[in-house]
């Protein structure tokens, strides 16, 4: 693994399996901005991931800001039938998302694979991240792509709240795995 210089807290970083099981979504965030070079390191993770036939299908915009972003969580949330109250990001200073750059059939599940490596990084790395689903619709709408700056034929596929944690909730703990044995 490379040596991270950044504003990130937690080095040397926490080994993967501690990542795995202590890894939260927060949706309480300081108003600290990670930089740009830690955001781009933790990109540089993301797509370390694996990739159907090496294609790579992602691209990033990466939007800073709690007061844009909760513009753009009111904007967002007209298109939602059943809106959740408050900033559907959370307050969060920055919103990362990662979009498939390809039609093709394993671009999205790419970008996820990008999404996982990018939060369990972010939560190594001191950060804290929560995946906002509940933005997509508005995001993948033509004028709010246009605006962001994000190219005309990416789809937003996985948009992830960053930024440091105001909280940290327990696990809720997982049922156990359904396993059938062949």
């Amino acid at each position: 693994m490379h040596e991270v210089k950044t504003q990130i807290k937690a080095e040397p970083w926490m080994d993967v399996m501690s990542a795995i099981y202590g890894r939260r979504a927060i949706r309480r965030y300081t108003s600290e901005v990670p930089d740009h070079l830690t955001i781009e390191r933790l990109i540089d993770v993301a797509i370390q991931a694996p990739s159907a036939m090496n294609r790579q299908p992602w691209a990033f915009a990466v939007i800073e800001g709690s007061e844009i972003l909760k513009s753009f969580s009111d904007r967002a949330k007209a298109y939602l039938p059943d809106a959740p109250e408050g900033n559907i990001f959370h307050d969060a200073p920055a919103l990362v998302i990662i979009c498939a750059i390809s039609a093709e059939r394993q671009a999205a599940e790419d970008c996820c694979l990008a999404a996982q490596n990018f939060m369990l990084a972010a939560y190594a790395a001191g950060l804290a991240t929560c995946p906002i689903g509940f933005s997509r619709f508005w995001l993948e709408q033509p004028a709010t792509k246009k605006e962001i700056g994000i190219a005309e034929d990416h789809m937003p596929i996985f948009p992830i709240a960053l930024g440091f944690p105001d909280e940290q909730p327990q696990s809720h703990g997982r049922r156990a795995a359904e396993i059938v044995w062949y």
